[in-house]
């Protein structure tokens, strides 16, 4: 029979299941037009990227993008260089891109995917925005799971287009496609087993457990320890 303790730990773990899932099916990541249009310095940058991607921080993880990460991203050309130490909307972008990737890529995978983008003359900020919907669209899915919630008709498709507005015919749509989906599913097992372990800790000790230092029962003094009093 199920006491009221364990119904009440069911209770709170679906209510905490269903505050995640409101949040991650409503997830909004700014369109390149909604980017700031003036230059920002570096802790600035940082600053946007870290809010923008808020919504897949663990819980005591470090920051997703440093001052150093980005200098290496220079360096390694997976982005282009600031000018006089500021940084464009499209610097944000590809910033963007590379934190999202980067948590189910590595960042030699990252850095091919990018150049493989730049290579084909895409319009930048179409496939940025392409991107952000159809992880958007991905998270819902994962997301969207019980009677309270319904999946997105939409289905995760990334349309690339060249400048001239010409469709690109290849497999780079595919691969960033699975890229996403890949990336949306990681997220989905993160965020599940931290909320899993948020639970565990806030469970109360029972008396089945096994006592710890703080609260093991001392033992009892030796014959010997006895008569020596």
């Amino acid at each position: 029979m199920v006491d009221g303790q364990s119904q009440g730990c069911a209770s709170g773990a679906s209510s905490a299941y269903r505050s995640l899932a409101e949040r991650m099916t409503s997830i909004h990541i700014s369109r390149f037009s909604e980017l700031p249009r003036i230059e920002l310095y570096l802790d600035q940058l940082l600053r946007m990227v870290d809010d923008e991607l808020s919504f897949m921080r663990l819980p005591d993880e470090s920051p997703l993008v440093t001052g150093s990460m980005v200098n290496n991203y220079v360096k390694r050309h997976v982005m282009p260089a600031p000018v006089k130490h500021r940084y464009t909307r499209r610097h944000v972008c590809y910033v963007l891109c590379v934190c999202l990737f980067k948590r189910v890529l590595s960042i030699e995978q990252v850095t091919r995917l990018i150049h493989c983008v730049d290579e084909a003359g895409l319009d930048l900020e179409r496939a940025y925005d392409e991107l952000c919907s159809a992880l958007e669209c991905a998270l819902a899915e994962q997301f969207a799971v019980g009677p309270d919630f319904v999946a997105p008709a939409v289905e995760p498709v990334i349309d690339l287009r060249d400048a001239s507005g010409k469709r690109v015919d290849s497999l780079l749509d595919r691969t960033i496609e699975a890229a996403v989906v890949s990336l949306a599913a990681k997220i989905y097992v993160e965020q599940i087993l931290a909320l899993g372990d948020a639970a565990t800790a806030q469970e109360p000790v029972t008396g089945g457990e096994t006592p710890t230092a703080a609260t093991a029962p001392s033992p009892s003094p030796t014959p010997d320890a006895a008569t020596a009093k």
